[in-house]
């Protein structure tokens, strides 16, 4: 996958601006192409030991299973279709597992998956307040459902997921495919970034990691994660007043006020600027854009 991405990066990639590095200086498809190069001579050692269940076995995963994905019948409540499956691969089962996005929570999850219950004075909260703690109860509880039943019923998924470092050994391969059409350069150098620190603990007397990144690679890459943690904050704060997704889908009824109030909040972010020029960063900054159709 990544020498595919390398390849198409080499034919279409051009230059481009990403504002959360710079509001001057474009990002160029020769940064993206040394992280893939990275990312291949680390792939081979983050290869898991074997356990006692098959952890390694060549398996067929979607990538983006959430419920615009998927179809079901109304009546017999069983799955009639699953749609989008260009990301989908055939891999070793430990770098393709996770939870599916339609069943994970945003937020942390009691160790000993304990159903949620109603926060205290809940009866008293008003019409808003309300929507919010129910909505965070579900996702709480159909997480908790979906890793009990994976527990029980897919005992390699199970295994998988339970494998020591897990995610810091995958998240750079799910990250390599369309990197640069998906804007994701800066997570897949994060992911790396953790391999790196963490190699004593991957990679047990292999020595020194395989490969390294610069002083200034580092600074640059601290300044954008500032930048990303503050629009970060920004969406968090969209997800718990009004339950709005990064992709910005709203239910129709709530279109209209959840826009008007998205704006409001838009023109107080834009104003806390301290000159023209950083108004102007802001706005480019700012999650929500509207496009053309």
């Amino acid at each position: 996958m990544a020498k595919n991405e390398i390849q198409f990066i080499k034919t279409h990639a051009h230059p481009r601006m990403n504002y959360h590095r710079s509001s001057k200086t474009p990002e160029i498809p020769e940064e993206v192409l040394d992280l893939l190069d990275k990312y291949l001579t680390l792939a081979p050692s983050m290869v898991p030991p074997c356990g006692e269940t098959d952890t390694h076995l060549s398996t067929l995963w979607h990538p983006d299973l959430h419920l615009d994905n998927v179809y079901v019948d109304p009546k017999s409540k069983r799955i009639t279709q699953i749609i989008d499956w260009q990301s989908a691969a055939i891999m070793p089962f430990f770098y393709q597992c996770g939870l599916p996005r339609m069943f994970k929570h945003p937020g942390t999850i009691d160790d000993d998956w304990t159903l949620p219950k109603l926060p205290e004075g809940c009866d008293s909260f008003n019409q808003i307040e309300k929507a919010k703690s129910d909505r965070d109860r579900d996702s709480k509880v159909c997480h908790t459902y979906y890793m009990a039943e994976t527990k029980s019923e897919n005992p390699a998924h199970w295994a998988a997921l339970q494998l020591e470092y897990a995610n810091v050994r995958r998240e750079p391969s799910r990250l390599v495919v369309n990197v640069w059409e998906d804007h994701d350069v800066f997570f897949l150098r994060r992911a790396l970034l953790e391999i790196v620190e963490q190699w004593q603990n991957l990679c047990p007397g292999c020595g020194a990691c395989l490969v390294s990144f610069s002083e200034e690679e580092l600074a640059s890459h601290a300044a954008e994660e500032e930048s990303m943690s503050n629009v970060g904050e920004i969406l968090r704060i969209f997800r718990e007043s009004w339950g709005l997704p990064p992709n910005g889908m709203v239910a129709p009824a709530d279109f209209d006020k959840v826009r008007a109030d998205v704006a409001e909040l838009r023109d107080s972010f834009i104003e806390d600027a301290e000159d023209n020029a950083e108004r102007e960063l802001f706005a480019k900054l700012w999650p929500y854009q509207d496009v053309d159709n």
